[in-house]
């Protein structure tokens, strides 16, 4: 581990932390009028992507290709601001001892890479990168760690449901404003928490209604006008389906205890309107399909659940919101401006969003996304899964599959601008495809073997 964290430091070194600036595009899009500046001057924003057809192949390895663009993008954008090490070496070459990095590609359906990706065939990744496991500060890794979470979920979800249990998904949020610190608004949400789960009134509604164990999640965005919104998604898993009257006793009693908790620690009292949401799984979903197994049909109908408790960090924000993601395509990538009068372009950074991801940055570390109940409430191990691996580990998972190609230290100084072209150009023509793509632009690589890694420069898998 030593070895790895000092060759990526060395890498980094290597590459310099304004590096990627340059390869950071910049697409423009249709032009839109803000009022923000002066009235001869207009924003050249991106299109937002219109609504992608599932059903065709063409629209969904365009949006995806899309995502994962921006997501290197903004991963390159992040090596010259972030204060973490690690964060500034991810996606970087270095993690092989002689700094080659594989491509690799293998059918994603049914695998993690489905869930993360969205794909339903050929997936295509590298071998030989550093990864920061940051589920709160990387693009990439964050999507990685979020989608194996929902899985890890959805497989504990789908075991107690399947031996007769039930669950809901309970929302609690506070009331906030801008004057309000992210470090004072997690402080203040954890003191929350504490007080659902604990005190006489807790364990004589545990020991009244079945209840199982829960699973919670943290989610954080921001508002340029109210600052901070920190909530807790909470997956509460009972061993039966309990009355509708108990689920709400238990629910009205955690908002409760949420909300003292909060004034103790300084907060205002929130509303039971916007303080409190709760979501229960359809009894009747998934009633016009055929499922193999009664655990099938559970996986079904908590799929929603999981991934809505898990999946904060890759969503976009409602209302006005940012996610950190969101957060950081404002504070890093730059907007431009265009004067149609004499043609001239300006480029402009947010500097309020740039001291806010310093502030959310400070703010996470060292916190958990996940947490689980544990003793004699642990829904992991009831369910079987092993011991709960970290992030760092989730993140270090390379994609298995066909090796296509290593391509070499040198190599890939030449590819990692347009890897993520690369990448599509293998799931979407193949292996024999992506090899021609490196030969034609003259890149360093060499076929991989079973015996050996000898250098084999430019030579196809017969």
């Amino acid at each position: 581990m030593t070895g790895m964290v000092e060759r990526a430091a060395a890498a980094a070194r290597a590459e310099g932390a304004g590096a990627a600036e340059g390869e950071r595009s910049e697409p423009l899009g249709n032009i839109t009028h803000s009022a923000s500046v002066a009235g001869e001057w207009f924003a050249l924003r991106d299109r937002k992507p219109g609504k992608v057809d599932r059903s065709d192949p063409a629209q969904r390895q365009a949006a995806r290709d899309t995502a994962r663009g921006e997501r290197w993008d903004l991963r390159r954008a992040m090596r010259g601001f972030t204060e973490s090490r690690r964060v500034r070496s991810c996606g970087r070459a270095g993690a092989r001892e002689d700094g080659s990095v594989v491509l690799r590609v293998t059918d994603a359906t049914g695998t993690a890479a489905e869930s993360s990706t969205g794909a339903t065939g050929s997936v295509a990744g590298f071998g030989g990168l550093f990864h920061c496991g940051n589920v709160w500060l990387c693009p990439e890794c964050s999507t990685k760690i979020a989608a194996a979470r929902a899985a890890e979920l959805e497989s504990v979800l789908a075991h107690h449901i399947a031996a007769g249990g039930w669950a809901i998904l309970v929302t609690v949020t506070m009331r906030h404003h801008r004057g309000h610190g992210l470090d004072q608004c997690l402080t203040a949400a954890g003191r929350g928490w504490r007080a659902v789960v604990s005190g006489r009134r807790w364990q004589d509604d545990k020991a009244a209604s079945g209840f199982a164990g829960y699973a919670r999640a943290l989610e954080i965005t921001e508002s340029p006008e109210n600052g901070w919104h920190v909530h807790f998604h909470a997956v509460i898993v009972f061993s039966a389906r309990p009355s509708d009257d108990m689920v709400e006793h238990v629910v009205e009693g955690m908002f409760s205890r949420w909300s003292a908790g909060l004034v103790k620690a300084g907060m205002p009292a929130p509303s039971r309107e916007h303080g409190l949401d709760v979501q229960h799984l359809d009894p009747d979903a998934g009633a016009g399909r055929s499922f193999g197994s009664v655990r099938a049909w559970a996986k079904y109908v908590t799929k929603g659940i999981a991934a809505e408790a898990t999946l904060g960090v890759t969503k976009s924000a409602r209302g006005g919101n940012r996610t950190a993601r969101e957060l950081m395509r404002d504070a890093l990538a730059p907007q431009r401006w265009e004067n149609p009068a004499n043609g001239q372009h300006v480029l402009t950074v947010d500097q309020t969003a740039r001291v806010r991801l310093r502030e959310y940055e400070r703010a996470v570390k060292g916190r958990k996304m996940l947490t689980w109940s544990t003793g004699r409430h642990d829904l992991r191990e009831a369910a079987g899964l092993g011991e709960e691996r970290t992030d760092d580990e989730i993140a270090a998972d390379d994609l298995d599959g066909e090796d296509v190609a290593v391509i070499t230290r040198d190599g890939w100084r030449a590819v990692k601008a347009r890897a993520t072209e690369l990448l599509s150009v293998t799931e979407t023509a193949g292996p024999d495809a992506a090899r021609r793509w490196l030969t034609e632009r003259g890149v360093d690589w060499y076929a991989p073997t079973r015996l050996t890694d000898q250098h084999r420069r430019h030579v196809e898998t017969g």
